[in-house]
């Protein structure tokens, strides 16, 4: 596994510290996120950020367009930021917080 693409997949998931992205249990921890993902967000992740395979060769592999499978990739960083973001102290998602800020009225 590269440095550089598990220093990837952390800041894509969540923007925390560099100390707490390098700690080899936080690195345990957001594999076993990915491998808890649904197969169909799964894969792509895995052959991305685990086996450095680039969009065009992910679709190669999985027999589908790159652009599904970039569509995969952003609905599984979402669901990773939902299931670390709060450990890593990560807003978790926009709507989260959209909720908790009343809206002016006209």
């Amino acid at each position: 596994m590269n440095f550089l693409s598990e220093n990837r997949l952390s800041e894509c998931v969540v923007q925390a510290p560099e100390s707490t992205i390098n700690s080899e249990e936080n690195h345990d921890e957001l594999l076993s996120a990915v491998l808890t993902l649904p197969e169909t967000l799964r894969q792509p992740m895995y052959l991305y950020y685990y086996e450095d395979f680039n969009t065009l060769e992910i679709a190669e592999v999985l027999q589908i367009e790159p652009e599904n499978v970039r569509n995969r990739m952003s609905r599984a960083r979402k669901k990773l930021k939902m299931m670390l973001g709060k450990k890593f102290g990560a807003i978790r998602d926009g709507r989260e917080r959209a909720r908790k800020v009343p809206h002016p009225s006209p």
